[in-house]
């Protein structure tokens, strides 16, 4: 009896250990729609997966695209990036122990610059 009782122990304390806390921020304007995924692990890290989509129907017409993410934990940015062919632009990003993580409340900026075009897009949380 005492072996069972160890053994969920040990159970209950892996389960917790691998634990995560996963949140998501949308947003749209007339051209872009935009989504931050952020999955918050136990061990600190955290994994952030954001997707950039054209509303337009001429995605050839985009050209190059340069982004920034602002958040209440700093963010990140790119330039030089096209979209795929059916308008999507992909980017996972990684937050170590040491980076502040993101709170799931909070507003997310995302300005995204083309072809002499600028717009901002606010995320919020679902």
């Amino acid at each position: 009896m005492l072996r069972k009782v160890m053994l969920l122990g040990l159970f209950l304390i892996l389960l917790s250990a691998c634990s995560s806390n996963t949140f998501t921020f949308n947003g749209e304007t007339n051209n872009w729609s935009a989504t931050l995924k952020v999955t918050q692990h136990s061990n600190d890290y955290e994994d952030q997966e954001f997707k950039l989509e054209y509303q337009g129907d001429d995605v050839s017409a985009v050209g190059d695209i340069t982004f920034e993410v602002d958040t209440n934990a700093g963010g990140f940015a790119g330039s030089g990036y096209t979209l795929s062919e059916n308008g999507v632009l992909n980017i996972d990003n990684e937050a170590n122990p040491t980076n502040a993580k993101i709170i799931e409340n909070s507003e997310v900026e995302v300005i995204v610059e083309w072809n002499d075009n600028m717009e901002t897009i606010i995320l919020t949380s679902d």
